[in-house]
């Protein structure tokens, strides 16, 4: 809790039509929580080290990511990373139906078909303040551990090689789709504008 401050945090609605109302509603229901002091810690700039961490389980099955460093949400790259989250894409399985179900590209739909021991993989894309992960993971049986490694690196390089412009096009209106879908209802437009003003100062939406 000590994280939680008042500079850390902010209180939106939509739809007021009396804002002091609402500020009324708001000292109702918080006003006698006492403000926590705020830190004068200063947070040094994330360093990528890599490295490696393995866990057991009692399940037969596997999970493996491998995953690089990218680039900051506000990074001139960002788009083409989640361009390229898309052209991996993720499933489990062969279930199909609903929004971007079976519409992904290259390596989701190239691990599924050709391996049976590859039970589900999706892309790995997070960007943070000054940093950001970038990759791939794949599940499957712990006895074929070696071929997942052995298939999740192959589809990581494939994104080195050309890529077909017609698939090219069809990753970037997905992802554009994904987008517009993500801000359908009003609450996670509400969301977003909070994040982005915390993130950003100020409302715009990047």
């Amino acid at each position: 809790m000590e994280n939680i401050t008042p500079k850390k945090c902010l209180i939106v609605a939509s739809g007021v039509k009396n804002h002091q109302e609402y500020v009324d509603l708001v000292k109702e229901r918080l006003g006698e929580m006492l403000p926590v002091p705020e830190h004068n810690y200063q947070r040094q700039a994330s360093e990528y080290i890599g490295g490696e961490y393995r866990t057991w389980t009692e399940t037969p099955a596997t999970n493996i990511t491998l995953a690089f460093e990218s680039c900051p949400a506000n990074g001139k790259d960002t788009a083409a990373y989640f361009v390229m989250n898309t052209l991996l894409g993720s499933a489990k399985g062969f279930s199909s139906g609903g929004p971007g179900k079976g519409m992904h590209c290259r390596a989701v739909s190239n691990l599924l078909a050709k391996y049976s021991y590859v039970d589900g993989a999706s892309a790995v894309n997070s960007h943070f303040s000054d940093s950001g992960l970038f990759g791939l993971s794949v599940e499957g049986p712990g006895s074929h551990s070696k071929e997942l490694m052995g298939r999740l690196i192959d589809e990581l390089n494939g994104l080195k090689a050309p890529i077909d412009e017609t698939e090219l096009n069809r990753a970037k209106n997905i992802a554009k789709m994904n987008i517009l879908m993500a801000m359908e209802k009003t609450e996670d437009r509400l969301e977003e504008i909070a994040r982005n003003f915390m993130t950003f100062g100020d409302l715009t939406f990047h």
